[in-house]
């Protein structure tokens, strides 16, 4: 019995939430039996590759970049970078094809799939989509395209879902599978808390459209209030934008309660170390692995209701949900935990009960494995992806 190969297309420009799903599908997978590869880009994070090597997952490095239509002298050096190294990596996809003889080939990126338009196949082909998409001409266009050269779409979320059907895409042509973790606080010591200080946290990369700017005028609405609050920041951004940062929390008197921690790897670390996470995103999240990560910890959460977080967060139950772009029902939504320690706990709880039950790594697995056929089946024996969908 042959094994059912697998080929997972991610760039990985940096590791974010779709690098580190594409990681735990490619485990999965494997772990069920599965042969796995992955391309991955030469201008890729160089933590990508060194995760790949971890996990002992063969890949291969073609330069997968960008084509943008946006007028920027980066964008414009990204295109004519990828334009230049075109024919190599046309080259090199042929010649992977050739040697691996994928069954299954699990896109995470539309800007790939323009590049490797021409390998496309409704056999074979599948676009895992992690970003809401613009209804705009050019995205209605090009997915009307990729709908006839591709098997299936798997939306990480119904709102990237709902977006996929106002460019065009039908409902018979997509499946949604939630993405799901292994039980990170598992075996995790409780952590010492010094004092009676709350403190916040917000996780992710630091620019405009994670709100941070939002944060910290709330956070100076409640600072005076509440002296013994601490608001933590991790993630790297631009130099600028973290300047510009600091100086807000300058000019409204809160940087003595602001702690800047940049990027941190172990998520321990991070989510034992706060009360409570914040994420007021001002962009519509696809799907927001934060707030699994922080669930799985017990961590109530404040949130806009933006994209999948609404999916995520019960609001009321195991979060507040608040509108984006508002600093002042997001501070209103921090208070009303900050005065209740009790709401806070269960909150937590309940947060962790619903990410064990719904966000579960064993049930993302075991629905790619159903979409793409089953456990290590005979290849005459694959099932069509989507064939139940209709």
């Amino acid at each position: 019995m042959n094994r059912t190969k697998v080929l997972i297309v991610c760039g990985a420009g940096i590791v974010s939430g779709k690098e580190i799903m594409s990681l735990e599908l490619a485990r999965g997978l494997k772990s069920s039996g599965l042969d796995v590869h992955v391309l991955t880009s030469t201008w890729g994070d160089q933590t990508f590759f060194s995760k790949l090597e971890e996990a002992g997952l063969p890949f291969d490095k073609l330069p997968l970049g960008f084509i943008s239509a946006t007028l920027t002298l980066q964008t414009m050096g990204w295109t004519y970078g990828q334009l230049e190294r075109w024919p190599d990596l046309l080259s090199g996809y042929m010649s992977l094809l050739q040697t691996f003889q994928p069954d299954r080939i699990i896109h995470t990126n539309w800007h790939h799939l323009l590049v490797l338009f021409p390998f496309l196949t409704p056999s074979r082909d599948l676009f895992w989509v992690h970003e809401v998409m613009p209804n705009k001409r050019q995205y209605r266009i090009f997915f009307q395209a990729l709908n006839r050269r591709l098997q299936c779409f798997v939306p990480v979320s119904y709102a990237v879902s709902e977006a996929l059907k106002r460019i065009g895409i039908s409902d018979h042509k997509m499946q949604v599978i939630y993405n799901g973790l292994n039980d990170l606080a598992l075996g995790a010591q409780p952590a010492t808390k010094p004092d009676d200080t709350v403190r916040l946290g917000i996780v992710g990369q630091v620019n405009s459209w994670k709100g941070h700017a939002d944060l910290l005028e709330a956070f100076g609405q409640i600072g005076v209030r509440w002296p013994n609050t601490e608001l933590h920041i991790f993630g790297q951004g631009s130099e600028a934008y973290s300047r510009q940062l600091k100086q807000q929390s300058t000019d409204l008197g809160i940087a003595d309660q602001i702690k800047w921690h940049g990027y941190v790897n172990d998520r321990a670390a991070i989510f034992q170390g706060i009360d409570l996470l914040v994420t007021p995103s001002r962009f519509e999240e696809p799907f927001g692995l934060i707030a699994v990560e922080a669930g799985l910890f017990a961590l109530p959460m404040v949130a806009t209701r933006q994209g999948g977080l609404s999916e995520i967060i019960e609001d009321g139950i195991t979060g507040i949900l608040v509108p984006s772009n508002d600093p002042t029902a997001l501070a209103e939504g921090i208070q009303r935990l900050l005065a209740d320690p009790d709401l806070r706990l269960s909150m937590g709880i309940k947060a962790r009960q619903r990410m064990l039950e719904r966000f579960s790594n064993e049930r993302f697995i075991n629905d790619f494995l159903s979409l793409l056929g089953g456990q290590a089946m005979d290849k005459g024996e694959l099932k069509q992806p989507c064939a139940l969908l209709a």
